[in-house]
């Protein structure tokens, strides 16, 4: 089985740097990495730090995503923010459009929506702030994957994934993963996948 997980730096594999924003610091040790050795599959990461919707369709059109022979499409994005499920952004606009070409160009693949993981409400974190549009992103995911019978994947209510597990899963600013979350956040997908292709 082939797996192409597209997303940002949650998919790309960012661990964050205590106490600092903005600043990658990205390890093979991320989910997709971690979900090619449950699942047994070939996984290729796809994932850009930083990207909204926006920047990945354009990353996408300029031929950086290769979907040849893919089973599964993942796609994950949404906590960099442009999300709006009362109003049409753009973001909104190019997820669409994202998930049509994705369409187009492996029809035999089964493509699959995750919600964004929870990230801090805490001010103490360096990346604390994106609560908000992770909470608006998550309700768009959820309504657009209902309202046209796409598979999802609710990362949003992983039970082990929350407050009260941050100092855990995402140690060092409260929006990235360390490799327990990763490994955590791996083995939630899979069992959505293994779900949703009844294996």
């Amino acid at each position: 089985m082939i797996i192409a997980c597209l997303g940002d730096s949650l998919t790309e594999g960012d661990y964050g740097v205590c106490g600092k924003s903005g600043i990658a610091n990205v390890k093979k040790e991320n989910y997709p990495h971690f979900l090619g050795k449950i699942l047994n599959a070939e996984v290729r990461n796809y994932g850009k730090c930083g990207y909204t919707a926006s920047n990945y369709l354009n990353y996408y059109k300029e031929g950086n995503v290769n979907l040849g022979n893919a089973d599964v499409i993942i796609i994950m994005l949404g906590t960099n923010g442009g999300h709006d499920d009362v109003n049409e952004t753009q973001a909104n606009i190019d997820y669409k459009e994202l998930i049509n070409l994705c369409r187009n160009d492996a029809p035999r693949a089964k493509l699959i929506l995750c919600t964004p993981p929870h990230v801090t409400s805490n001010p103490e974190y360096s990346n604390y702030g994106y609560a908000n549009q992770v909470e608006k992103a998550t309700a768009f995911v959820r309504e657009l994957a209902n309202e046209n019978n796409i598979s999802m994947i609710d990362v949003a209510l992983c039970e082990h994934l929350n407050a009260d597990n941050e100092h855990i899963m995402q140690p060092n600013d409260g929006l990235h993963f360390g490799e327990q979350g990763y490994k955590t956040l791996a083995e939630f997908i899979a069992n959505g996948v293994r779900g949703i292709l009844n294996i």
